[in-house]
């Protein structure tokens, strides 16, 4: 019986195969083959994680924020949430945005270095000559859309370097003193007024001598004043005719 039960453990080890050293690459091949193997997420359900965004208008690189320039419009701000000498620490700024907003007056103490300053529409009621004082190389302003009836002289005399104006859709009835009298001022946006009566030297000096940047676009239209009525040495400093935009009050 021994015999026996020997005899037929070594024919079981007779019929196996020869012993082979194997490694771990071909234990991986026979898992891919039978389809066994750890399971891989699907690329269907992969979300890369979202990263910080970076801020509008400004430019990101690494750890670094770059923003230029004080964009504030269409904010819920009254001219009380402004204080007085809010951007005088930013020497460099040149840009202020501050439109559709409640303010109603020119905030007070704006940086010297400002060559754009847009306050399109809000609720200011006029333009006095203290809000102006000190941007001397402010080039363009914007002041469309408000509810200005008054701009007070000397206004544009603190803003010798002024090149643009725009002060259409306000409440105004004649053009704004001090723009015969200013050297580079170019254009001048007047329309959607209420201005009645345009003086011969409203827009150019009295003398033809006296040097003044010619201007390059001026609008009245949609005005009370009877633009026939206008006298034509009104615009004597005017060389290109389609410069000029009149037209008849809506």
């Amino acid at each position: 019986m021994k015999v026996t039960i020997i005899l037929l453990l070594l024919a079981q080890v007779s019929w196996a195969g020869p012993f082979q050293q194997r490694g771990l690459f071909d234990f991986m091949l026979e898992d891919e083959a039978s389809g066994i193997g750890p399971e891989l997420p699907d690329d269907r359900d992969f979300e890369p994680p979202l990263g910080p965004v970076c801020p509008f208008r400004c430019q990101c690189h690494l750890r670094v924020v770059q923003c230029s320039d004080l964009e504030l419009g269409t904010n819920p701000l009254k001219s009380s949430g402004i204080e007085n000498g809010a951007f005088q620490g930013m020497k460099k700024l040149s840009y202020i945005r501050i439109a559709d907003t409640n303010i109603t007056s020119i905030p007070q103490g704006l940086p010297p270095s400002l060559t754009e300053l847009h306050l399109d529409g809000n609720k200011i009621s006029r333009v006095d000559a203290a809000s102006l004082k000190g941007l001397n190389n402010l080039a363009k302003l914007g002041l469309s859309f408000n509810s200005i009836s008054t701009v007070d002289n000397g206004s544009l005399a603190n803003t010798p370097h002024l090149r643009e104006l725009h002060l259409d859709n306000n409440k105004l009835t004649r053009v704004p003193g001090g723009l015969a009298e200013h050297k580079y001022i170019q254009v001048v946006y007047l329309h959607n007024n209420n201005i009645s009566v345009v003086g011969s030297s409203d827009f150019c000096p009295p003398g033809h001598n006296t040097k003044k940047a010619s201007y390059s676009g001026v609008s009245l239209f949609s005005n009370p004043v009877q633009y026939w009525e206008i006298q034509p040495s009104t615009f004597r400093c005017v060389y290109v005719r389609s410069a000029i935009q009149l037209g008849n009050y809506k």
